[in-house]
């Protein structure tokens, strides 16, 4: 026979009493194993967006579609430009007339009708100058000074032909073709 003092819930009574004994003497001993676990904090959530970056994404937006907008502007200006030099270069054997109407035409485009249309001979040759830097002046006045002036005679030959050709791609590479204050277009000297 089991005494009582040996009963099997006397042992685990006991047992649990030690235990919890322990347990009390190590935290009186030791403080730090009464603190619990570190919880970190939830972390802070992406969205939804604080107003400070709302406004800076608008900015954004707003600068990226003013450049867009200025961009395709600004391509759309020179566009008739680029035409002009595409098909003078997609040609060397235009004629000095086909050269110089594609410069009127060009400059038709970027300034007004009345004030280009009517030019001729010297003229003509003097608003061109005016669009072109002075470096490239001289060098311009050489090639079509002479097919410019002689456009207007009665001539079987086109011998001025190449130097107007070469004459019109030097403008439609070189010409500022934003100034449009030309008040003096038709007469005097520069």
């Amino acid at each position: 026979m089991i005494s009582q003092s040996r009963s099997p819930v006397y042992i685990i009574l006991s047992r649990r009493k030690f235990r919890t004994t322990v347990e009390i003497r190590s935290s009186i001993l030791d403080p730090l194993a009464q603190l619990k676990d570190i919880h970190l904090p939830e972390a802070i959530p992406i969205w939804p967006l604080a107003p400070g970056w709302w406004i800076l994404i608008i900015c954004i937006l707003v600068a990226i579609a003013y450049a867009t907008q200025r961009y395709l502007k600004q391509r759309r200006f020179w566009q008739v430009k680029r035409q002009g030099l595409a098909y003078l270069l997609a040609s060397d054997s235009l004629s000095s007339e086909q050269s110089l109407t594609t410069l009127k035409w060009v400059c038709l485009h970027y300034f007004q009708r009345e004030k280009v249309a009517s030019l001729h001979g010297e003229s003509l040759l003097r608003f061109f100058l005016k669009q072109l830097p002075t470096e490239i002046q001289p060098k311009f006045r050489v090639l079509a000074q002479n097919a410019i002036v002689e456009h207007y005679r009665k001539n079987d030959h086109d011998i001025y032909a190449p130097e107007i050709h070469k004459a019109a791609i030097l403008f439609c590479q070189h010409a500022d073709l934003t100034n449009n204050n030309n008040n003096d277009l038709k007469g005097g000297e520069q």
